[in-house]
């Protein structure tokens, strides 16, 4: 895969150039279930579609993926409007064949566990690594742009749950979140105070507020 190849030459960089400290940011696919020992959440089928529902009732997340990735947000966009029509109690034949392709695909096809596979791999070149200063921080499920708060929590090495963390069953509505402001803060945080040197951990917040953010800025749309 390209992006571990990309991941070992800045492996490689960051150990000659003996930067003092370096903060990696991975995906949620390093992280473990939490009561499962060492299994990954990529190897969760129902955090998998946990996931894709997840995203699918947000507003503010379709409409992100939406702008990033094109077709796959349009598709994203019919299986939330399906779920909805679900949800209100009027399901069509339509709508409950778009759920039934979507959910299927997702358990059996679904291509984008190639890049979260990618994610989990991309933390065996720092876990247990003692050549130079590092930290790992992987965004719990839901990420996306969002409104700052300016308060987060922390977990080492587990994907945080809402709920009992250490229950990994009937995962639906029990994904935490945090918006890219937030996670930027907590990654200031920690480059300020290293205080989880070598060290995988998560940082999750309060992402209730569902209004859609772009998902790009510009010079021109930041206020200095």
């Amino acid at each position: 895969m390209p992006f571990l190849e990309v991941t070992r030459k800045i492996v490689l960089a960051v150990r000659h150039a003996k930067v003092g400290y370096f903060i990696m940011v991975g995906g949620c696919g390093s992280l473990y279930m939490p009561a499962s020992g060492y299994q990954s959440v990529l190897e969760n089928k129902d955090w998998w579609m946990a996931y894709r529902r997840g995203i699918a009732d947000s507003e503010a997340h379709t409409s992100y993926m939406e702008d990033r990735l094109g077709p796959m947000g349009a598709g994203l966009r019919a299986y939330r409007n399906a779920r909805a029509a679900l949800k209100a109690g009027a399901p069509t034949a339509e709508s409950q064949k778009i759920i039934d392709d979507y959910e299927h695909y997702v358990r059996t096809n679904d291509k984008a566990l190639a890049f979260i596979t990618g994610c989990r791999t991309s933390f065996m070149f720092f876990d247990g690594n003692a050549a130079f200063q590092w930290t790992f921080v992987s965004p719990p499920a839901l990420y996306r742009s969002g409104a700052r708060t300016g308060k987060y929590a922390t977990r080492f090495d587990y994907l945080p749950l809402k709920g009992d963390e250490n229950d990994p069953k009937n995962l639906d509505g029990r994904l935490h979140g945090i918006s890219a402001a937030d996670l930027a803060i907590a990654i200031a945080d920690e480059a300020e105070g290293q205080q989880m040197v070598g060290r995988h951990w998560s940082a999750y917040a309060d992402l209730s507020d569902d209004t859609p953010t772009p998902s790009y800025v510009t010079l021109e749309t930041c206020k200095l």
